[in-house]
């Protein structure tokens, strides 16, 4: 009996390690292709302070899988804290450590990929130091 649990306990290890230790999968060609998918915004923190005071509901962002899956860039939709929604092109660029939103308005918004996997992504944005408020942002996003 005890043998048994063993194996159980081993293999569902292996399963967890398998499916979310990492941003590497086999099937996907490209980073593009681990964070494609629907992400909802769960947590913000300001200058490392966790920000409860926004309503992170309405948030969604859609990552469109690039096609062909090796793709450069690929389309987003999302929806802001406002509600308000909006599309674009999304892509990742300096060796797989920025992501970038750029909506039909064209003004491209640089994230820093601070962390990911399938299940979370953790992107940051350094403002300049001579605008008040805080200094970084980081936003935690899971799939939805």
């Amino acid at each position: 009996m005890k043998s048994i649990l063993v194996k159980i306990t081993v293999l569902v290890f292996l399963v967890l390690e398998m499916s979310c230790g990492g941003g590497d999968i086999p099937d996907c060609p490209s980073k593009m292709c681990v964070l494609s998918g629907e992400w909802r915004l769960t947590q913000i923190y300001a200058n490392g302070v966790l920000d409860t005071s926004i309503d992170l509901e309405k948030y969604k962002l859609t990552l469109i899988m690039p096609n062909p899956t090796s793709a450069p860039t690929a389309n987003f939709n999302r929806v802001n804290l406002t509600g308000v929604t909006d599309t674009g092109i999304w892509t990742i660029g300096n060796n797989n450590t920025v992501l970038t939103l750029t909506p039909q308005s064209g003004i491209a918004e640089p994230y820093i990929i601070k962390s990911y996997t399938p299940r979370k992504i953790v992107l940051v944005i350094e403002r300049d130091v001579n605008k008040t408020g805080p200094d970084e942002f980081e936003y935690v996003l899971e799939p939805f």
